[in-house]
């Protein structure tokens, strides 16, 4: 009977000590994004990720994470169930930029578990006061922080398991043990190479590398990467659904009714005004970020480079071969209708001259050339790159019409066409 109640108090005991330990916080700071790219303060995109690691070092059961702590999360988002119930992954996001002797800093703070932004603040300072700035910086991140700083109920138990993390590097006995350790394995591999060479376990692997009469050879056959591994297929058809969504439909438009002014030179004449703006869709980044365990992450400002390495991912063919060719490209092509949808101005925007060669004796056919792919594409045999612009491209496209046929115009519409669709879909409309 006494074994018995020394059992259920020692699992009431232990639960409730596992309930006392407090939640975390992991913070990731990576360095400010210098918009303009300004090279005179380019050395301040650092200065100012240290400085909020500097002030959020002073908190209890916060763990500060940098880049390639985001890039390990970001590729294997399992981890975030690892983590202890009530954590929290929060990124701060900063970009600054100069004008004359004036710093201005913007910050966001993201939830990394569904890329949502919980707050943003913005900083002013002088250049040639950076103490100030360091104090505004600091005093506006413990601000958007502290609504998610943990908050240790205090219970009946003792938070046995309640201490402060290390900030301080490993002893000189930990740096030992741990020399000590690498000694003994690399004792264990020794001894597993002189039993391989001696055929007292097993045989050399004929792939691997060896040693043929004082050369080093190792074998990197097509096998070692092109052949599809089947633990890559979950990843593969995720990664297959986002291109093909990128390749098919990327594209944001904002497109203003036209302008008809009549032209002061000739009154039989409109001046038409096409006003298009063409930019990537917003939400295109956020899904490559949450949905996709992608191999490697750069930004430069407004480009986003997104790496897919065969690790991970298999390359079907039908995807590198697209990609290959081209056939991801698109051309907007806007047809100004009448009431029954038969085109009276067509405008395409294309850098092809064989495109602007073309003529119609049908309708009122005008080249241009203002719009520039967004998204490109680069397979190599170890990994695919995705390249994202985040810019917009104003339009504006001007051209001169009779005032009679003018007002038949009755609807606009603008379609992208694969660039290697663009001649059939023309010859079809002049």
């Amino acid at each position: 009977m006494l074994t018995k109640f020394k059992s259920i108090f020692s699992i009431v005991l232990l639960a409730g000590i596992v309930n006392a330990a407090p939640p975390a916080l992991h913070v990731y700071v990576i360095p400010f994004d210098n918009i303009k790219n300004d090279v005179a303060i380019g050395w301040l995109s650092t200065v100012f990720a240290e400085m909020v690691n500097s002030e959020l070092s002073q908190h209890d059961r916060i763990y500060l994470k940098n880049k390639d702590g985001l890039e390990e999360i970001m590729t294997n988002r399992s981890l975030l169930l690892q983590q202890r119930p009530g954590t929290k992954n929060l990124l701060v996001l900063g970009k600054f930029e100069r004008s004359l002797d004036k710093i201005t800093i913007s910050i966001q703070l993201i939830d990394i578990a569904t890329w949502d932004e919980l707050s943003n603040g913005r900083v002013r300072g002088y250049y040639n006061n950076i103490t100030a700035i360091n104090r505004k910086l600091s005093e506006s991140v413990n601000t958007m922080l502290l609504p998610y700083l943990p908050k240790v109920d205090k219970g009946p138990y003792p938070t046995l398991t309640e201490g402060k993390r290390m900030r301080i590097p490993p002893s000189y006995g930990e740096k030992a043990i741990d020399v000590s350790t690498a000694i003994d394995a690399a004792f264990i591999d020794l001894e597993k190479k002189l039993d391989l060479n001696i055929g007292a376990r097993g045989e050399i692997d004929p792939k691997g590398l060896r040693e043929e009469n004082g050369e080093w050879v190792l074998d990197i056959s097509k096998d070692s990467y092109n052949d599809d591994r089947p633990e890559n297929q979950i990843n593969t058809h995720m990664m297959v659904d986002v291109l093909s969504n990128l390749m098919h439909n990327p594209y944001r438009v904002k497109m203003e009714r036209p302008q008809f002014n009549y032209d002061p030179e000739n009154r039989k004449e409109f001046q038409i005004v096409m006003s298009v703006n063409y930019t990537l869709k917003g939400n295109i980044i956020k899904d490559m970020l949450t949905s996709l365990p992608y191999s490697g992450l750069k930004q430069d400002g407004n480009l986003t480079v997104f790496y897919f390495n065969r690790d991970k991912y298999n390359f079907p063919k039908e995807i590198t071969e697209k990609i290959q060719l081209g056939k991801y490209r698109t051309t907007p092509v806007i047809q100004l209708q009448d009431a029954n949808g038969n085109p009276l101005v067509i405008l395409v925007d294309s850098p092809d001259q064989s495109i602007h060669a073309l003529n119609s004796n049908r309708v009122i056919y005008k080249p241009f050339h203002y719009f520039s792919n967004l998204i490109d594409f680069t397979v190599g045999g170890w990994s695919i790159q995705v390249a994202l612009e985040t810019v917009d491209i104003p339009a504006s496209y001007r051209f001169n019409m009779d005032v009679n046929r003018a007002n038949d115009i009755s609807r606009v519409s603008l379609k992208f066409i694969p660039e290697e669709e663009l001649h059939a879909y023309l010859s079809n409309l002049l």
